[in-house]
């Protein structure tokens, strides 16, 4: 994040408290303890007498006025006139009720935004965020294996319509990984801004039913979002959630990174448990993480140019890790990294004929080349990553 954009998100903080201060009155009741100190100093100067010249006894009323109202009573300064005890009983009263009026409004409006954000009503400030959009039965598991992979600096963002009660459980449950929350029909665009989706890096659209809901009904839910996701940034990386197979195409055109069809290794998987249960278990161990885990992991500087079987070697004496498959992850050239950034006529040009011809990317969306068990004479290179199976990720 650059220092522009930290500081613009500073000043969009700064304006969004005025904004609500002023919204509250809270000027102006500051304003009116203000009035009260200075006709307390005013009154105190009138009525007390005292030797100096007159800005030293109206600095000194004003000194009095203000340690009155505050209750601190240092006594240094007293008045000892009917009068000057009549002004300090009328100041005492209002700066009572003043500052209790200010100082209830701050709190209460500190508390409301607190309320707002736990239920998810406030907008979202962070940035290079995950989005989790939509939730259904799995959701608790997906959240689990999630927060487990991700580093805790990486925020996490849930957008949903899950009661009250059941955000306290999560948070209850994953009190090691802070998340925000967002309440609403994350297919609505002003939704995705209150999360922040302009900023967010990558997002994850869960195609859960709702009550009455067909299939086809939730991948037209899904399609929504991932395009209204596109409009607001266009680099976000999405992965969806699909129930019918026909409707991936629709997901691709749209510019989905990633996308999942529900169920669609189940009659897979239902085959190795009849035929081979062991290797059954093993995949749905492999897969759940209760025994083992896969991990990427990218190969590093020392091993570019040097034969895999070194790398692999290291692997198992350094990590007990076992290697199984090497990647490489390629980035497609998107539209947006062509403009300027500025309104230009070249980039109208640029984006009215992407617009035409359908495309979103020069050369496709990001393209992963893989080997399952690659040959131990493989010679690794740059942007390479290594898929290893350990009880933890290796860090090398």
């Amino acid at each position: 994040m650059t220092r522009l954009v930290q500081e613009a998100m500073i000043k969009d903080h700064l304006y969004g408290i005025i904004r609500t201060l002023q919204r509250e009155r809270v000027f102006a009741l500051i304003l009116a303890v203000i009035l009260l100190i200075l006709l307390g100093g005013l009154g105190f100067y009138l009525t007390e007498p005292g030797q100096g010249s007159p800005p030293y006894l109206l600095g000194r009323g004003l000194w009095w006025a203000i340690v009155t109202m505050t209750t601190v009573g240092y006594g240094d300064v007293v008045p000892e006139t009917l009068g000057g005890r009549l002004v300090g009983v009328g100041l005492m009263l209002g700066g009572v009720v003043a500052i209790s009026l200010v100082t209830a409004t701050v709190a209460s409006i500190f508390i409301g935004r607190k309320f707002r954000q736990e239920r998810g009503l406030e907008a979202i400030k962070s940035t290079n965020h995950l989005l989790v959009l939509g939730w259904h039965y799995d959701g608790m598991a997906l959240l689990d294996h999630l927060l487990q992979r991700l580093p805790a600096t990486v925020p996490v963002v849930l957008v949903n319509q899950l009661p009250p009660e059941h955000l306290e459980n999560l948070k209850g449950k994953f009190s090691h990984h802070e998340f925000a929350y967002v309440w609403g029909d994350f297919t609505r665009e002003d939704i995705l801004q209150k999360a922040n989706a302009a900023d967010a890096l990558r997002a994850i659209i869960l195609g859960g039913r709702r009550e009455g809901e067909t299939g086809a009904q939730a991948d037209q839910r899904t399609l929504l979002t991932a395009l209204t996701l596109k409009s607001l940034n266009a680099k976000i990386s999405i992965l969806a959630e699909l129930h019918r197979t026909e409707n991936r195409a629709y997901l691709e055109r749209a510019g989905v990174d990633e996308i999942l069809i529900r169920g669609q290794y189940d009659s897979s998987l239902m085959a190795r448990a009849v035929t081979s249960p062991g290797l059954f278990h093993i995949f749905t161990g492999l897969l759940s993480g209760e025994v083992q885990n896969l991990w990427p992991v990218e190969v590093p500087n020392s091993f570019h140019g040097r034969p895999l079987k070194e790398f692999t070697a290291h692997l198992k004496e350094s990590h007990r890790a076992l290697l199984i498959a090497i990647y490489t992850e390629g980035r497609a050239l998107a539209l947006e990294d062509l403009l300027t950034g500025e309104p230009s006529a070249i980039d109208d040009f640029i984006r009215r004929k992407f617009t035409e011809t359908g495309m979103t990317h020069l050369f496709g969306r990001a393209k992963i080349e893989f080997q399952v068990n690659p040959p131990d004479d493989l010679t690794l290179e740059p942007h390479q990553y290594a898929v290893v199976i350990s009880q933890q990720r290796p860090v090398l």
